[in-house]
């Protein structure tokens, strides 16, 4: 039996701030525009992410992620980097507060059918750098970074 590490640790601490670890993605179609899906918690858009279960690595979290909310397999090119501060406190509509690590990685489409999930994104779109939607603001930092093909980023 697995156990949900997070609803495990919230048994013993409730709302209290944690640190949750977090891989995200950079996905570009072939003219350049990166992949954002609107999430249907805030209404805003952020690249494909998920929470690192126990037993997992970020890589693997991020390709099962991606999968699981847009339908895209990946594989995974680099680190573009590491990602926390401030602007990455997070609280949940239940009431759980996290600050969150993100490791933000680039990403190359290899396979399946763009779809959102319905459960973490409403709709999936490209968008070039140029004209980005109302981004969270955590993701706005890892975008510029990304589009400016910075690597090695730990901030």
């Amino acid at each position: 039996m697995t156990v949900n590490y997070m609803r495990w640790l919230r048994s013993y601490v409730g709302h209290q701030r944690v640190l949750q670890l977090a891989a995200s993605a950079f996905i570009r179609d072939a003219q350049g525009r990166v992949l954002l899906g609107r999430r249907n918690d805030v209404m805003l858009w952020a690249p494909p992410s998920g929470v690192v279960e126990l037993g997992e690595t970020p890589a693997h979290t991020l390709v099962r992620e991606v999968l699981e909310e847009t339908g895209l397999h990946v594989s995974i090119e680099r680190l573009i980097g590491l990602y926390t501060g401030p602007d990455f406190e997070w609280t949940y509509p239940n009431g759980d507060q996290a600050q969150i690590v993100t490791a933000f990685f680039d990403c190359r489409v290899e396979g399946g059918s763009l779809a959102p999930d319905y459960t973490e994104f409403m709709d999936l779109r490209y968008f070039p750098a140029e004209a980005l939607p109302a981004v969270m603001p955590r993701c706005v930092r890892m975008l510029n970074d990304a589009f400016a093909g910075r690597a090695g980023v730990f901030d």
